[in-house]
């Protein structure tokens, strides 16, 4: 899953994360996404987890560098497996 969103960030915004670009850079200060990019990026996100992004999360700097987006696709993608896990009880 990781590597999916890394993957899909280096080929999508042409650039590469390193040790001088780590993936906590923020990647609207980096000039790497602007909000067309960052559309596409959620999209993307929704599509390859199968997972939503409230609009609060969306506008609240929650996706800015590879370690935040990282960290809430896997948020949302246990609390859906939490939740899924609950209903089949």
């Amino acid at each position: 899953m990781q590597d999916k969103i890394r993957a899909f960030i280096e080929d999508q915004f042409l650039i590469e994360f390193d040790e001088s670009f780590p993936e906590t850079s923020n990647l609207f200060m980096e000039g790497v996404l602007d909000s067309f990019g960052y559309v596409q990026l959620c999209h993307f996100l929704e599509q390859e987890f199968d997972i939503k992004f409230s609009h609060k999360e969306i506008t609240t700097n929650v996706l800015v560098s590879l370690a935040q987006i990282k960290d809430a696709v896997a948020k949302k993608v246990n609390e859906k497996i939490s939740h899924n896990g609950a209903e089949a009880h």
